[in-house]
Parts: structure tokens; C-alpha cells; sequence
């Protein structure tokens, strides 16, 4: 059976409103997170926010379906001729255990999603609810959806919006934002992404392949009084290389979804430990494009996977196999091992 493969994506973020504008504002180092309307007490000071530009402030599920519409308008788009009431849409959304996660959001977003995009979604469109490891869970479900013969082309999409003043306090209250009282923190964000998925090979050319995919679970979480070790993204990481035949010496750089918080960099150089056996011939280089938009809850995967299909397209990755590194507040990680295949000139 074919690889499944990343064909297109799309993206609203702080950086710009569709994908190759935000791609393009990561590679230059472009980095939009200000200060916007979230009140910190203890310093008396407004938060720095990865905050998208749209017409006015709200905050809701109308918001976060105006933030995805687009990016899955653009992977639409990309799919053509194919039609896209035959396309189901996968859509990641935070965790249910999200602390002040809106009422609803699971059983309606699919419907304000499908009101902006003009049309009835394939019947095989859902909501998978499991934060920052959505997009694996939704490859998984577009692999499925695809041998099976049922589709040709998956959109698995990822919203969320971490910019909320009860969520700040949440985290404030947790010691995890960045403020000017604590450097060990990270910065909120928002954004709506997507990717086109199908079989490798066909009409579009150049393309991302998912070679191993692994999953595990921490037993240590960020919130947790236990010492973090790594065990969980190590297990995925392994699980994502057995899957692909590939060890680390093959690969070239990683990206990831690390925000600036300690417990995340240090589980990845435990996790890297384990694997990193001989020198490598180059810097494996680690990208973390929250650095540019904040952290953006769920929507970091697609992100991750169209930063990489762009950074091969344009020919500034460092090579074309790249590990992606993926794991959430409640202790679930999750890895992928790609590969870029340009096709024929």
C-alpha cells in the first residue's frame, strides 16, 4: 500500500491568512505575539498574545470557526477537481478537560464550520477532541478512510484559541505564562490550520510522506508532582521508527511543538537520549514555530506538518526526513517520521 502523504495545507495565524504567507513569516523569523488584552494581576502588566487579526475582538465558537473556514477553504481549493462535498473534514479541537473549554464546542463546531464554508460536509467529517495529538489521530482515521476506497483526499484540520482572560488566570494561576515575573512560561496564541492528505503519488507533485507514525502516554504530565523522564515521547518516537524502517541517523531535523516552557525541552533531550547513539555528520537542527505565534492549543499539528511540506518546497529544511514531535498537558505524545518526495520535474 502507498504511503499516506501531505499534498497542500492551509493556515490562519498571527503571522498572515492563508499558509504561504505564514510559512513564509516563520522562515524570515517574523515573530507577531504582543501585548493584547489579557491582564496579569501580579505584575500589573497586559500579556503578550499571538493574537490573529481579525475584524474585531470576540472570543467563542463563531471565532474559532472563522479561524479554520479559510484554512480548509485553501486545502479545498488545492484538491481540485475533486469535489468537496466528497472530502470529509477531520477537525482537531482542545481536550475535554481543557479548563474553561466553551460549552458545546465538540457537538456544534462542525455546523458554524459548515455554515462559512457554503455547503453540507461529506458525511464522514467528525470532531476529534484530543488537543495538540489531533492531527495524528486524524492521519490515522484519513489512512483508514482512504484504503478503504471511500475518499481520495482527507482534510484533517485543527482549531483552538488559547486567548481567553479565565484560561490566562487558569495558567497564571499554574505558573505557566510568560510574564515579567516568570521567564519559565510561554505565550497564548490562535490560529486554524489544515492539511490535504491522500495516497503518495497521483497529480500533485511534490508531497510530505508519513512514513511511521507512534503514540504513548506520560506518566509524568506538566501538571503532575512526578519527575519527568521522557518515557512517553520516547516510546512514540521509537514506535514512529520501527514504523518506518528509519533510525535517528537517517533523519535531518526536527520540528516540534515546544513553547518555551522547560518541562517540554527537557523531556526532548531525554527523549533524544536515548536515541542519539554516534554523532551526527550535521546540526539536527530543532524548530519550534510556536516561537513565531504563540501557542495555538490544538491547531500546532497541521502547522507543524505545513511548515515542513513548505521548508522542503522551498528549499530551505535541511534535508527532506524530518521527525515531528507532538504532546499535550494531559500526558499523551505522539511522533511522526516524514518525508519529502518531490515527484517528477
Amino acid at each position: 500500500m502507498p504511503h499516506l502523504a501531505i499534498k497542500a495545507s492551509g493556515m490562519v495565524t498571527s503571522l498572515g491568512f492563508n499558509s504561504p504567507a505564514s510559512c513564509a513569516a516563520i522562515r524570515a523569523g517574523i515573530r507577531n505575539v504582543n501585548k493584547t488584552n489579557l491582564w496579569d494581576a501580579e505584575s500589573g502588566e497586559y500579556l503578550a498574545a499571538g493574537r490573529v487579526l481579525l475584524p474585531h475582538w470576540w472570543v467563542g465558537l463563531g471565532k474559532l470557526a472563522e479561524l479554520v473556514a479559510p484554512a480548509i477553504h485553501e486545502c479545498l481549493e488545492a484538491a481540485r477537481p475533486v469535489q468537496a462535498t466528497s472530502i470529509p473534514i477531520l477537525l482537531g479541537l482542545s481536550s475535554p478537560q481543557r479548563p474553561c473549554r466553551f460549552p458545546d464546542l465538540t457537538e456544534t463546531i462542525l455546523n458554524e464550520v459548515q455554515d462559512r464554508l457554503g455547503f453540507r460536509l461529506n458525511s464522514a467529517s467528525h470532531v476529534i477532541a484530543r488537543d495538540h495529538v489531533s492531527v495524528v489521530i486524524g492521519l490515522k482515521k484519513a489512512q483508514e478512510l482512504i484504503e478503504s476506497g471511500q475518499t481520495k483526499y482527507c482534510i484533517v484540520a485543527a482549531v483552538d484559541s488559547l486567548i481567553q482572560q479565565d484560561l490566562g488566570e487558569y495558567y497564571l494561576n499554574q505558573r505557566r505564562l510568560l510574564t515579567p515575573m516568570n521567564s519559565n512560561g510561554f505565550c497564548v496564541g490562535e490560529a486554524g490550520s489544515a492539511i490535504l492528505v491522500g495516497a503518495s503519488g497521483g497529480t500533485i507533485k511534490s508531497e510530505l510522506e508519513v512514513l511511521g507514525i507512534g503514540m504513548a502516554r506520560e506518566s509524568s504530565p506538566i501538571e503532575s508532582e512526578e519527575p519527568i523522564r521522557g518515557d512517553g515521547l520516547a516510546q512514540a518516537i521509537g514506535e514512529a521508527f520501527r514504523e518506518s524502517g528509519l533510525t535517528i541517523q537517517d533523519l535531518h531535523y526536527r520540528i516540534t511543538d515546544l513553547n518555551g516552557e522547560h518541562y517540554k525541552f527537557k523531556e526532548m533531550a531525554f527523549a533524544m537520549m536515548r536515541y542519539e547513539r554516534k554523532p551526527k555528520p550535521k546540526l539536527f537542527d530543532l524548530w519550534h514555530p510556536i516561537e513565531f505565534i504563540g501557542d495555538v492549543g490544538a491547531a500546532i499539528g497541521p502547522i507543524l506538518l505545513a511548515v515542513a511540506l513548505h521548508a522542503s518546497q522551498k528549499q530551505y529544511g535541511v534535508g527532506p526526513r524530518v521527525l515531528c514531535t507532538l504532546g499535550d498537558d494531559d500526558g499523551e505524545r505522539a511522533a511522526l517520521v516524514l518525508n519529502y518526495r518531490a515527484g517528477n520535474s
